[in-house]
């Protein structure tokens, strides 16, 4: 059976794919491989690619309990909550590349500044697209 498809223009709120923000982010600031990181990350944690979104997380433990570590993410922080697998108590993260400070917060916590920062996007310029 041949199915007649019609060509459908993604639709952007931004210039920029959420990947290619994280793609460049990797180039510019890390001394590791963008392709092999998202590898073990689709291997041993979860991958979320939207064109407005993208993120890597695995759950880790934390002081004896489950936590999620994001490794990248670029988006709304509402977005980038949302679309965890599932929710744990906590999230960890190393802001801007930092290797020696492990930030820990409250899921409650970053989904209370999600509801305030709705607006704001990480990883890239909030900059509309005409497309």
């Amino acid at each position: 059976m041949k199915i007649e498809q019609t060509l459908i223009y993604p639709v952007r709120v931004t210039n920029e794919c959420a990947i290619d923000v994280a793609r460049a982010y990797y180039e510019k600031h890390s001394d590791l491989s963008f392709d092999e990181d998202m590898a073990d990350y689709m291997r041993n944690g979860f991958v979320t690619s939207y064109p407005w979104v993208f993120g890597m997380v695995k759950v880790i433990n934390h002081e004896g309990e489950p936590a999620w570590f994001i490794r990248m993410a670029v988006g709304p922080l509402i977005d980038l909550l949302r679309i965890l697998p599932f929710p744990l108590p906590k999230i960890a993260f190393c802001r801007n590349n930092e290797k020696d400070r492990l930030r820990v917060y409250s899921l409650e916590r970053l989904a209370r500044l999600a509801l305030k920062l709705k607006d704001k996007h990480y990883g890239r310029s909030t900059e509309r697209s005409n497309n």
